[in-house]
């Protein structure tokens, strides 16, 4: 039995990554790329619209490629992303929620100028009212005091928002938000199911793929434009009985349903899918944060990590899978 470290230096020696249009003749290279059936949708991506997303601009696609038979085992697609957070610190209930915007609402309609008289009164028995369903509805004081406080900075930065806005004629254009973190969206990640590692690995080819090919690239990157997060949309819907379009999923490299004995079970094969992301590539759920997700990609998991520790995890996670082809050697 190899070790792990010979299996990584072979395929180091053996595989070889290119970008799509690197050579013309790729074109049609990617028409033989096949995945499991019932994945197909990211097979048909590369094959009838990767190109022309290429070429315009709209994502980076690279092969990777058996050095000996030219066979394309991979592809993946990196694409600029963002990450920002929302101007919530608080975490709002369902219940504070409409509560604070409606307060909110009546402050920003009290502070308006020019109001006759009539109108004031007006405003100020609405905003009356909305300080009133802080009261009724929340028995807390202390959360009521720290509430009222949010609604009045929102309030006050609302009006600020509006009148930069009015300013530079940009209101239908501009999303305000507490803070942006730039990041890479893994658009694509997908490994042609005719492909077969000419060696016994004792690891997902895909782990390779991810931790010596892509983390490399991405940290490359890193050192030349700011990047603090990566990260991906992962999911399995495709055997949805929904007669709606449905989404391209984001499949991981070797996890195949078709290998699944028991394939009535969609949710399970979804457990399966962001399992193998979160312990094998050390991507966790999005939680402080908001992504911007694509519609085609509503129903997917959104998974992210910080690059300043892929190089750290790398490390870590070659050293487990040391340990265990040493346990497996006895």
């Amino acid at each position: 039995m190899s070790s792990i470290n010979e299996q990584k230096h072979f395929l180091s020696e053996n595989l070889i990554v290119e970008s799509l249009r690197m050579y013309d003749t790729n074109k049609e290279d990617i028409k033989n790329f096949e995945q499991a059936t019932k994945g197909n949708r990211i097979s048909d991506y590369l094959a009838n619209k990767a190109w022309d997303d290429d070429q315009r601009r709209n994502t980076k696609v690279f092969l990777v490629r058996d050095k000996s038979t030219r066979q394309v085992a991979f592809y993946y697609a990196l694409n600029c992303g963002i990450l920002y957070s929302e101007w919530n610190p608080l975490n709002l209930s369902s219940i504070e929620r409409p509560i604070v915007e409606k307060y909110i609402k009546a402050l920003k309609l009290c502070h308006k100028q020019d109001l006759s008289p009539e109108e004031q009164e007006a405003a100020d028995n609405d905003c009356t009212e909305a300080l009133g369903e802080f009261y009724d509805k929340i028995e807390d004081v202390d959360r009521v005091t720290t509430l009222m406080n949010l609604a009045n900075e929102k309030a006050n930065r609302k009006e600020e928002k509006e009148e930069a806005l009015e300013e530079t004629g940009e209101s239908d254009h501009i999303k305000q938000v507490k803070e942006t973190f730039p990041a890479i969206d893994i658009k694509f990640l997908c490994r042609n199911a005719q492909y077969c590692p000419p060696i016994k690995l004792d690891f997902k080819l895909g782990v390779y793929v991810f931790w010596e090919i892509i983390v490399p690239h991405i940290l490359k990157i890193s050192e030349m434009v700011g990047c603090k997060y990566v990260y991906l949309f992962a999911a399995d819907n495709t055997e949805s009985d929904s007669q709606e379009t449905k989404p391209i999923p984001i499949w991981t490299p070797d996890y195949d349903p078709d290998d699944e004995e028991d394939s009535n079970e969609s949710k399970d094969r979804i457990r399966k899918l962001v399992s193998y992301y979160i312990t094998e590539f050390k991507f966790r759920p999005v939680s402080e944060y908001t992504i911007l997700k694509p519609h085609y990609e509503r129903t997917c998991y959104t998974l992210i990590q910080n690059v300043e520790s892929l190089q750290e995890k790398r490390e870590a996670v070659w050293t487990s899978h040391d340990a265990n082809n040493d346990i497996d050697s006895y």
